[in-house]
């Protein structure tokens, strides 16, 4: 049974199916930003707007949470035991001084165990776990003599806290806002079997050795020895949720990502499956939340699938679809309401003319009554 909405005495509504495959034109080679052109253009008649939601979804989880240019960097350096990482004169881990190495992880879908399992592969002398208890990763460095440094804060790409670089730092647990420095392990050559950690910075404006911020030890005994996260690991940091947004929703949304403006999102979309499988919005749910709509024809529709911070997410070749559901409906004439001056207006009119019925009726009680001739 078609919905009804006794406000507006209609019934009317559309059904669009939409397949990425089918797109007028794709953007940036990427089938999750595409322009679709009807070739039956919708006519909203007079008198009439629509109500739009997102009738269904399957979009495949063919994304990754480790992308090429958004966090697959890694910049360390690796030091002789007490000595800080070397920075150069902008106080940023200097690329060009000895022990210096990039890792860059390759593309992928990666939960905790496997991140720490490939940085302990692939950083010399640096021991990385992942602890399910407390959430976060420990460090600690293998190698007797030698200090590695993690350039999570003053690296090359960290960017800064408003515009974050190509780093790791907040999937391994290092928020920017909270870092003090760059986290360096290390560990005692001198047969004690100790270990040491802390953070160290460059010195802007002088280039070369940095200075350690903090530095805490001699531990001696597991597990204080290891150096945690400051905060729990976020995995999911740069694809948390999904985002449909469209050229015709401008003004039935807003967004705190842009300081709680209109913004041009259509729905939110639950990731409800693991990596590899189809996430869906279901008939049953997926048109509670409806825009209105007030152009008066739909000849285009543009759909552009993001994550939360309205980056184009990127399905590696594969197409996605989603149906909309139109429901026309009736648009009744409303008359401005008054503003305030207008009610001020109004109101200082009636208390004008109460007091003129007051004032009459006070002169009138005082006027003598005449007496009667015989």
């Amino acid at each position: 049974m078609m919905a009804t909405f006794p406000e507006t005495e209609t019934t009317a509504s559309r059904v669009l199916y939409v397949n990425s495959k089918d797109a007028t034109a794709i953007f940036n080679n990427n089938r999750a930003d595409f322009d679709f052109n009807l070739e039956e253009p919708i006519v909203i008649p007079e008198h009439h707007a629509i109500l739009m939601s997102v009738y269904s979804a399957e979009i495949p989880y063919s994304f990754y949470n480790f992308r090429d240019n958004v966090n697959t960097i890694l910049d360390y350096q690796e030091t002789p035991f007490t000595v800080p990482a070397t920075y150069d004169i902008n106080g940023f881990l200097d690329l060009t001084a000895g022990g210096y190495n990039r890792l860059i992880l390759p593309q992928g879908n990666y939960n905790a165990v496997e991140l720490a399992n490939h940085l302990t592969t692939n950083i010399p002398n640096l021991e990385c776990a992942y602890d399910p208890i407390r959430l976060k990763f420990s460090f600690q460095c293998s190698l007797a003599g030698a200090r590695i440094t993690l350039a999570l804060r003053n690296g090359p790409l960290t960017g800064t806290a408003t515009s974050p670089g190509n780093d790791m730092n907040e999937e391994l647990g290092f928020d920017f806002n909270n870092i003090t420095g760059d986290p360096f392990v290390e560990r005692d050559g001198a047969g004690l079997n100790a270990y040491w950690h802390g953070s160290s910075n460059g010195n802007p404006g002088v280039a070369g050795t940095g200075i350690d911020a903090t530095r805490l030890g001699p531990f001696l005994l597991p597990p204080v020895f290891f150096l945690f996260s400051d905060d729990v690991i976020d995995m999911t940091n740069s694809i948390r949720s999904l985002f449909i947004r469209t050229n015709l929703s401008t003004s039935s949304i807003l967004d705190s990502h842009i300081g709680g403006g209109f913004s041009n999102i259509l729905c939110r979309v639950p990731i409800n499956t693991e990596a590899g499988g189809i996430i869906t919005i279901e008939p049953s749910n997926g048109h509670i939340h409806q825009l209105l709509l007030k152009v008066k024809a739909i000849t285009n529709i543009s759909l552009r699938l993001t994550n939360q911070k309205n980056t184009t997410i990127d399905l590696n070749g594969l197409d996605f679809d989603i149906s909309l559901k139109l429901d026309f409906i009736e648009t009744k004439y409303l008359p401005e309401p008054p503003g305030l001056r207008q009610l001020i207006d109004d109101d200082n009119i009636v208390a004008d003319a109460q007091r003129k019925e007051e004032e009459k009726l006070k002169e009138k009680q005082k006027k003598p009554r005449r007496k009667k001739t015989k």
